[in-house]
């Protein structure tokens, strides 16, 4: 009896401390959820959570399992910035992560990479090799990137500039998946806010180090 009393109380304890854990931890507190005081859904989202992470269980991870929000604001996609709401400053590191995939999604769209009018082997069978044919691909009208700027931030608050050419909306969405990755496993996004002119506290021409302004060159 004395044995059963001791683990009851060992177990309250120990959802105090879990309680008080989630206060303080944004990803504990999503996997966790409203699952304390439920020790058999508390087990369950604890192994969905492994399960996600499959081998990179171990990895030290940096970034956020919520979900950033996407919002579009008067966007046009040929005059208008991207903008980027980190939970906190960027670290250079953290820049230099997200500085790479803008710059990388710019290199492609410069190729011509974001053309949905020709996407022909989008919605082919993984079990057959497929057909694709050169001729129809050289016979649509070419996509391009024109233009962009650094990566600037100010705090928390990071922009860019883009002038998406004749690229289409594919852009955007490709864009999208490389940073809800980024997002999860790297550095926590909180929000991306397609045009606005601006965004937070952000000072039009305030480029000093000293008051938060980082910049990654594209």
């Amino acid at each position: 009896m004395k044995k059963k009393l001791y683990m009851v109380d060992i177990f309250y304890l120990w959802l105090r401390i879990l309680e008080n854990a989630c206060k303080d931890d944004e990803e504990l507190r999503a996997v966790i959820g409203d699952s304390v005081g439920n020790p058999e859904l508390m087990r369950k989202r604890v192994e969905e959570r492994v399960r996600k992470k499959g081998r990179d269980f171990g990895k030290s991870k940096t970034g956020s399992v919520l979900a950033f929000k996407v919002n579009f604001r008067d966007f046009n996609p040929t005059d208008s910035f991207i903008w980027f709401e980190l939970y906190s400053a960027p670290s250079d590191r953290d820049l230099d992560l997200l500085g790479s995939v803008i710059q990388s999604w710019y290199v492609m769209g410069r190729l011509g990479a974001f053309n949905s009018s020709n996407l022909q082997l989008a919605s082919s069978s993984m079990d057959h090799d497929p057909l694709y044919d050169a001729d129809v691909a050289d016979r649509i009208m070419p996509s391009s990137f024109h233009d962009i700027s650094d990566v600037e931030f100010q705090d928390n608050w990071g922009r860019v500039w883009v002038d998406l050419g004749t690229s289409d909306y594919f852009a955007v969405d490709v864009l999208l998946n490389c940073l809800t990755l980024l997002s999860s496993e790297y550095l926590g996004i909180q929000q991306v806010v397609f045009g606005g002119r601006r965004m937070g506290d952000w000072e039009e021409g305030m480029t000093s180090q000293e008051d938060g302004y980082k910049y990654f060159k594209i």
